[in-house]
């Protein structure tokens, strides 16, 4: 390892950054590597301020990260998987970032001596013959193991030592007080839980009502607002994918289940096709027949469905898609069970015009705000009632859903709930998510069984709650060894904020060209290199 990273071995911030510069050697030292280069001209995959970044390093550091996800997964990775992950513009990113700061060392006055580059290489241990430096076995490691002559090889080792003095320079600033440290601990020790309600918008999509009048004086009053809402959501919301609008007869199915049970659950819904077969009417065999709580009682209603445009999940909307109007599909199974569906329209792909969609728009707006208000003045009902002795399990009754089953009802009506224990660092909360509004409004409560003075407002999201358990953290007990280790883990905290800032404002200041050809997954772009193979 670098010497300028072995000297620092007890901060995880350098690991980390060399990690996400994807280890320098590989790039270095490799056979496609700057230092292994010949006098002819390359292709390039990226220019920095000027300066290249080949394709054939490029390619190099490509292989071997591709290498080393299809190790971690046990071999099972492919181009398709790397292009989900955009394994080549990562890798092209990181190369970027080392090229950056190598550019920065002149600027910094940095440099690294004959020296400093002798004694850390002396001092490797996979150089090393009984414990002392062999310059014949460190030659022979050079030239046979990584290809190159030894002048190259500790040319590349200087670059990357350098690079390591620039980052450490950047991140050098980083100290954190004893203030802080205090209140970290205090985070740390700190813990409640809640019990609580959650209202949405959506949960009251029905009872908000707007007219036409309410829908105009909106348009003409946000009308530029709602174009360009219009013009970020035309691919998502208003291209229409070609959709079919949908009945289902469902039997549920409990995972795990038995040979037997899934033999009768199957017997069910093939009574149920026989029925429809039969030439009875879809949507009263749906009502009776059903036992998807959410839609029986409408006939089986599902709406439209078009394929990524639904919460059925994947199997329902590819049996959609294969139906015309008024066809009836065979039985068929997904995680839930068994069903069936008919097509009661035929909807052909469609991308709407503002001048289309901008009334709708308008009034879904108008729609969203009385849904918001409504939120609120439920959230401001709950409270007045649990100060007045209610209880929120009794107010909103909690639904258990069967392990592996999805509860469409839990987004459609509140249901009470409660916490496990939970500190306020990061304002997570489990069954919650990431509500710092809800973290902050709970720890500023000392007491079992208090109510916060009025509901706690996320986006999206308005939440009663009421203190289950309150555990306070004492600063006497902090140890001088804790002490340490949080200091040390500020640091390291503070010197990748640092470290990210730095690089992105580098990245900012910088001129930066990138090849597309090289980040291509297609197969001519495959031709020089399939890691695949």
């Amino acid at each position: 390892m670098l010497d300028v990273m072995r000297s620092n071995a007890r901060s995880s911030l350098i690991t980390l950054i060399f990690a996400a510069i994807i280890v320098t050697f590989i790039f270095s030292f490799g056979r496609g590597s700057s230092g292994f280069k010949g006098g002819a001209p390359e292709t390039w995959a990226a220019k920095v301020n000027g300066d290249l970044v080949t394709a054939t390093d490029f390619t190099q550091a490509y292989s071997n990260r591709f290498r080393q996800q299809s190790s971690a997964r046990n071999g099972q990775y492919t181009t398709d998987q790397a292009k989900a992950d955009n394994l080549k513009k990562t890798v092209l990113d990181a190369m970027v970032d080392q090229e950056l700061i190598s550019q920065e060392a002149p600027r910094l006055g940095l440099a690294v001596s004959d020296k400093e580059v002798a004694d850390a290489i002396e001092k490797n241990p996979q150089f090393l013959q009984n414990g002392k430096f062999d310059f014949e076995y460190y030659k022979r490691l050079v030239e046979n193991g990584y290809g190159m002559s030894v002048n190259r090889f500790e040319a590349a080792w200087r670059r990357d030592m350098l690079r390591g003095k620039v980052v450490q320079a950047a991140i050098a600033g980083a100290q954190t007080s004893d203030d802080e440290i205090k209140a970290q601990y205090i985070a740390e020790h700190e813990s409640a839980s809640i019990y609580y309600v959650r209202f949405t918008p959506f949960m009251f999509r029905d009872k908000a009502e707007a007219t036409d009048a309410e829908a105009d004086a909106y348009l003409k009053a946000h009308g530029d607002e709602l174009q360009k809402r219009y013009d970020e959501e035309k691919q998502a919301r208003w291209t229409q994918p070609q959709a079919a609008k949908v009945r289902i007869i469902t039997v549920n199915l409990k995972p795990g289940a038995s040979a037997d049970e899934e033999k009768a659950a199957r017997a069910k819904i093939d009574s149920a096709y026989a029925e429809v077969k039969s030439g009875k009417d879809f949507a009263q065999v749906a009502k009776s027949s059903s036992e998807d709580t959410v839609t029986n009682a409408a006939g089986g209603d599902l709406g439209y469905i078009g394929k990524g445009q639904s919460a059925y999940g994947k199997t329902i909307e590819e049996e959609a898609s294969k139906l015309k109007k008024g066809d009836v599909s065979e039985v068929f199974k997904d995680r839930v069970g068994f069903h069936i569906l008919k097509a009661e329209e035929v909807r052909e792909a469609h991308v709407q015009s503002f001048d289309e969609v901008k009334k709708q728009m308008a009034m879904d707006a108008v729609k969203g705000d009385k849904s918001k208000e409504l939120a609120k003045k439920k959230g401001e009902e709950t409270l007045a009632q649990l100060r007045a002795g209610k209880n929120l399990s009794d107010l909103f009754p909690p639904k258990k859903t069967p392990p592996g089953q999805f509860d469409f009802a839990s987004f459609t009506s509140p249901q009470s709930a409660e916490t496990d224990p939970f500190h306020p660092t990061g304002g997570f909360i489990p069954g919650v998510g990431v509500a710092p509004h809800l973290s902050a409004a709970v720890f500023a409560l000392t007491t079992p069984g208090a109510l916060p003075p009025a509901p706690i407002e996320e986006p999206e999201s308005i939440y009663v709650f009421k203190l289950k358990t309150r555990e306070r953290a004492d600063p006497s007990k902090l140890t001088e060894a804790e002490r340490g280790q949080l200091r040390e883990r500020l640091v390291a905290q503070k010197q990748s904020e640092l470290y990210m800032s730095w690089i992105d404002d580098l990245r900012k200041k910088a001129k930066i060209v990138e090849n597309n050809a090289v980040l291509s997954y297609d197969a001519a772009a495959q031709q020089s290199f399939n890691p695949d193979d």
